[in-house]
């Protein structure tokens, strides 16, 4: 049984890293913390480091908190391939127009899970969870240069076997007029070994820019692109997005990220009525991953 078990755990470590973001499989676990957050973004083809503006920033650049004086909180679910399910919610708590606070909750979940110990009816069935939660804090050192600092702590659990440990990301961004560039790192630190399986945390890093103009009075366009990579293991992604906002009302979104064995196209809309919005993704996958879903809410107050 206990040898079943450890096959249980290596399948579903290669499976999660095969659709969550699939590269330095072999070299890294806890592919969960290479998954975006936040519908928005995942439709602009999560190149977003440059962009985000609320409380996404948890995920993508804390230095990105302090851009944008609204505090706001945004809610995420994604309905993903192989039945696996990601929830998350983060706050943006602005203090000042130099200073500002983030806190965010990131699971992803699948459930009913079949163990069987000989051909034919389960035996049993079980869960794979993962969370990562923590606090950012995103300070302006400069006129247009702003840094920041996120602190984590992740837990992993598949059968009886759990894992924790800590990490760190860091983040920086400078934004002129409409333009923003930004570069971050995330996902430094340890975690402890799960059952007798040490496992390296996926260390990436984010780089790129973002531009934003009007096409006409009541049309304007948000065009980003930006480098993702795996440090240990990884290929070089491009992910690119462009976002076409009609009247601050309605969002049409647009991207594509390069390099991955089973993804490439993403899309997305949304809808925002003064302090509140709402966005879906849609994202294809080939190879009969199916499709991932995710609708996301936010308030700014």
């Amino acid at each position: 049984m206990m040898k079943k078990l450890s096959l249980i755990i290596v399948a579903l470590s290669f499976c999660a890293n095969s659709f969550a973001q699939n590269d330095g499989a072999a070299s890294t676990g806890l592919s969960f913390l290479k998954l975006g957050g936040g519908a928005r973004s995942l439709g602009m083809g999560e190149a977003y480091s440059s962009v985000t503006t609320d409380a996404s920033a948890y995920i993508y650049n804390p230095a990105r908190l302090v851009v944008g004086g609204n505090g706001n909180v945004i809610l995420m679910h994604n309905f993903s391939v192989q039945d696996m399910n990601t929830d998350f919610i983060a706050a943006k708590f602005p203090s000042g127009k130099k200073l500002a606070f983030g806190l965010g909750f990131f699971t992803t979940s699948v459930s009913d899970i079949e163990v069987r110990n000989t051909p034919g009816a389960a035996v049993e069935t079980f869960d794979s969870r993962n969370l990562s939660a923590g606090l950012s804090i995103g300070y302006m050192i400069a006129d247009n240069v702003s840094v920041g600092l996120t602190g984590k702590l992740i837990y992993e659990k598949i059968y009886v076997d759990d894992a924790s440990g800590f990490s760190f990301d860091l983040g920086t961004n400078y934004s002129k007029g409409n333009y923003s560039l930004s570069f971050s790192v995330s996902n430094l630190g340890s975690i402890s070994e799960l059952k007798t399986v040490s496992t390296k945390l996926p260390s990436l890093v984010r780089f790129g820019g973002s531009y934003k103009f009007k096409a006409s009075k009541s049309l304007s366009v948000l065009a980003a692109a930006e480098g993702f990579q795996v440090l240990s293991g990884g290929t070089f992604h491009l992910h690119s997005g462009a976002e076409a906002a009609y009247n601050d009302f309605l969002f049409l979104r647009l991207g594509y990220q390069s390099g991955y064995d089973n993804k490439n196209i993403t899309t997305g809309i949304g809808f925002k009525y003064q302090a509140w919005s709402v966005d879906y993704a849609f994202i294809p996958y080939s190879d009969g991953f199916g499709t991932s879903n995710a609708i996301s809410l936010g308030v700014n107050f």
